[in-house]
């Protein structure tokens, strides 16, 4: 190899080199140098909602909730973003039904007939209120126009709560979706009249229009439970590291074919001493005319614990066969309004900042007609100008600590030396 094809080497993998280091890291303007990483967005949609979902990727190096993420153009100016998990135009809230009939036919049901009101919304939901604290039933929803002549809506559902394991469960009910005035509901308990204080009647989806569905990213890939599981019970232990990705919701997948188990969620930051999370249900069931089943349970707890332990509760029951479990998270959904004409990127990692305070908060409004767009975040890159925003002593703990220790020895050194030194004598 002659002189001239070594040089033309060495100049293409210095090429390479700087092109892979342009890759990587990137500038900022001085303003922005606490933050240290930032991720172009690729917008194809100005001037209309566009929205970019934030999930494990960015929370690795991110603080929890993202306080300090900023959405800057290509000059560095801030442009304003609100957050949210989903978005929804024309939702309408529960509305409480009138009880006409709260009957006990023995050994066969507790009968409750609803009054909507005369002119009802779409609904396909009804709550009932009990006090009553432990139990597993089946029900049945029937709905009428005039409160005589009765259709199914839901042949079979299931309704519990759980209060000696400090579960609420479900004494909610889904039916198919209709507009009649009246419902009927009959609670499978036999041998003695099953105690409703109220119902709460849920809209169906007419009387809502999702611009952007609710999300879901997988944190834990599907696996089966752990082996030390306690008798009556399904354990999983999950270690999520820095805790900055929260889990919202596990899903269980079994090729069982009936069940109805209760499920228990803790939480730990250190994985010793376990702090109650709430949990739910999981279900499957035949009815006559299809199969129904339940097997994701949502997550409220707290969210900034590295350790939860999600437990399914057998009873008396063997487990269930071929169980497993995946923990997902619902991203936060970034939206903002790009100008046409510009470039733009999300800028995250500086501890220090606090969460922005934009007008867009209270003033965005998002119509029926309107549609918003995903948006894709590129690769991670550093930003080269990055000065971290912290004190001296938390950026260098091992000097405090050291200041400390040196500290320590020299007191006790004077003291020591202050005892061994006798004391000066007085003179008469």
């Amino acid at each position: 190899m002659n002189i001239f094809s070594r040089r033309r080497g060495i100049g293409a993998a210095s090429a390479f080199l700087l092109t892979a280091a342009c890759a990587f890291a990137t500038s900022l303007p001085a303003q922005w140098n606490a933050w240290r990483y930032t991720r172009e967005i690729k917008s194809e949609h100005p001037g209309a909602l566009n929205y970019v979902a934030i999930g494990p990727d960015v929370l690795t190096h991110a603080t929890e909730n993202v306080p300090e993420l900023r959405i800057l153009d290509e000059n560095g100016v801030e442009t304003p973003y609100v957050v949210r998990t989903s978005i929804g135009v024309t939702r309408t809230d529960s509305w409480q039904a009138t009880i006409r009939e709260n009957s006990f036919v023995r050994g066969k049901y507790t009968q409750l007939v609803l009054d909507l009101g005369v002119y009802p919304r779409f609904h396909n939901a009804v709550r009932l209120d009990t006090p009553e604290s432990d139990f597993i039933l089946w029900a049945e929803v029937d709905a009428s126009d005039d409160a005589r002549t009765w259709r199914i809506v839901k042949e079979r559902a299931p309704i519990s709560r759980f209060r000696r394991e400090g579960l609420e469960g479900n004494q909610t009910i889904h039916y198919s979706e209709n507009n009649a005035r009246y419902l009927r509901v009959q609670v499978r308990e036999d041998d003695k009249q099953f105690p409703v204080t109220g119902a709460s009647v849920f809209p169906s989806s007419l009387s809502r229009k999702d611009l952007i569905p609710e999300q879901w990213i997988e944190l834990e890939e599907s696996r089966g439970p752990d082996d030390n599981s306690a008798a009556g019970q399904t354990t999983w232990t999950l270690d999520l590291g820095n805790g900055h990705a929260p889990i919202n919701s596990v899903a269980f997948t079994t090729n069982q074919q009936e069940f109805y188990r209760g499920v228990r969620v803790s939480f730990s930051s250190d994985g010793k001493e376990w702090t109650g999370g709430g949990g739910g249900e999981i279900y499957r069931y035949k009815t006559d005319s299809r199969s129904e089943e339940s097997l994701r349970v949502p997550i409220y707890a707290y969210q900034g614990a590295r350790f939860w332990r999600v437990e399914i509760l057998n009873g008396d029951d063997a487990p269930l066969s071929n169980v497993k479990l995946s923990a997902s998270m619902i991203p936060h959904l970034i939206l903002f309004r790009p100008a046409a004409g510009h470039s733009y990127r999300i800028a995250y990692g500086n501890e220090k900042a606090q969460s922005p305070r934009y007008d867009l908060e209270r003033t965005l409004h998002i119509s029926a007609g309107e549609e918003a767009f995903a948006d894709a975040l590129g690769p991670e890159q550093e930003n080269d100008g990055y000065q971290d925003p912290r004190p001296f002593s938390e950026r260098h703990p091992a000097v405090l600590w050291g200041s400390l220790a040196l500290a320590v020895i020299l007191l006790g050194y004077t003291a020591l030396r202050t005892m061994r030194t006798p004391p000066a004598e007085s003179s008469n």
